[in-house]
């Protein structure tokens, strides 16, 4: 049996973050979710996982689990290093770079990485993004009020839309199995080319409802490779 688990989940389901790691669980037999509340110890801390999921957390509700996140950094370092799957999907990510700036006030994350984020809730991010990992195709939405800056392992090589400091051509972070993106929503089940690469990762070969997720999947291609197709939502992006 894989086990993944779903950090913090009670912070952010806003755009349906919460069922990409159900996705992955209806995928197959094989997967066992373990929910982690906040005043719990990460099942991560004395036993092994094959993924670690957290989704977009709610402003500010970031920085009371960065702090928490603080505790355990010294085994998310070991597991990201042995190679075990991270997906952090949503402003997640900010929590793993050097900084957080916010109205002049630097805040230190983990600094497992090198980026950095510079937040500004004047001015919003609306689009979707079109892009690839590696030849994978990728879809999704991004709705953000942050840039991020100085990524040296980028994750999505960005075609339309706009990269994660909204002048660049790339989106995210990958380093080793570690994923993030700022882009949001149900990212697995609009994008079920890379749910079955995770799920390859984990030595998953099959994924159910692939017939059906695969037809949505190029009826969705099909609209954003018009040449008359938007991927600015309104006039903040």
């Amino acid at each position: 049996m894989k086990t993944i688990e779903v950090l913090y989940s009670e912070f952010g389901n806003m755009y349906g973050e919460v069922y990409n790691a159900m996705f992955l669980e209806k995928s197959s037999d094989e997967i066992k979710l373990i929910y982690t509340k906040f005043n719990d110890v990460p099942y991560f801390m004395n036993n092994d996982v094959d993924m670690v999921y957290i989704s977009y957390i709610r402003d500010p509700k970031i920085y009371t689990v960065l702090e928490k996140l603080r505790t355990y950094k010294d085994r998310i370092k070991e597991l990201i290093e042995k190679d075990v799957i991270f997906l952090l999907t949503g402003n997640s990510l900010e929590m793993f770079g050097q900084y957080i700036e916010e109205d002049g006030v630097k805040t230190e994350a983990l600094g497992l990485f090198d980026y950095y984020v510079e937040k500004d809730f004047d001015v919003k991010y609306a689009s979707w993004v079109r892009g690839y990992f590696e030849d994978i195709e990728i879809i999704a939405h991004r709705n953000q009020f942050s840039k991020c800056f100085n990524i040296k392992q980028p994750f999505i090589r960005v075609e339309n839309g706009s990269g994660s400091d909204m002048e660049t051509n790339v989106e995210g972070i990958r380093y080793k199995n570690f994923y993030a993106t700022y882009l949001l929503g149900p990212f697995l089940i609009m994008n079920p080319l890379f749910a079955k690469y995770l799920l390859g990762l984990m030595g998953i070969e099959e994924m159910r409802f692939e017939k059906s997720a695969m037809e949505a999947y190029d009826k969705r291609m099909e609209y954003f490779h018009r040449k008359d197709a938007r991927f600015i939502m309104d006039f903040y992006g």
